[in-house]
């Protein structure tokens, strides 16, 4: 049995029949091959030249760490099926890329936090301005034969 069998038994024909501008939509892109890529988009411009077709899409596609948002127009002859998203669809989508990405942005705020820290720490340093607060160690000089010396003294 094929698949599309099976997927017209249980599921429903859904079929716009109105799209506007600010909708939200499920896009089902055929890649290279027999693979789809599913994205979701806010539909920005219907345009109808009469003998040709557009939509204009904001389209936000899931990675891994990233989620990617860009500006495509689709002509009327494109191989892309849209359907109707929810809010809760599109959340529910997107949910683990925008934690990963937070998760990402914690950790680059404190890798520059402490970037910003060491920073503040060598110009206080170079600037003499930590020197205030520092002290020098007390030391005596002396020749190689002067050490010797003393330390025979102490020796003996």
């Amino acid at each position: 049995m094929q698949t599309k069998n099976i997927i017209q038994t249980q599921a429903n024909v859904i079929k716009i029949t109105s799209l506007v501008k600010g909708n939200a939509v499920k896009i089902i892109e055929k890649e290279y091959g027999d693979t789809y890529k599913t994205s979701y988009g806010v539909v920005l411009d219907l345009l109808n030249s009469g003998t040709k077709t557009f939509i204009q899409i904001l389209k936000y596609e899931k990675r891994y760490n990233d989620v990617k948002a860009e500006i495509k127009t689709y002509s009327g002859e494109d191989d892309l099926t849209i359907f109707p998203a929810s809010q809760d669809e599109v959340k529910d989508f997107f949910d683990n890329s925008i934690a990963r990405i937070e998760e990402s942005i914690e950790e680059d705020k404190k890798k520059l936090q402490e970037k910003i820290e060491a920073v503040a720490k060598a110009k206080a340093f170079v600037s003499g301005e930590l020197s205030k607060t520092l002290s020098e160690p007390e030391f005596k000089e002396m020749s190689q034969q002067e050490f010797n010396s003393k330390r025979q003294e102490l020796l003996n």
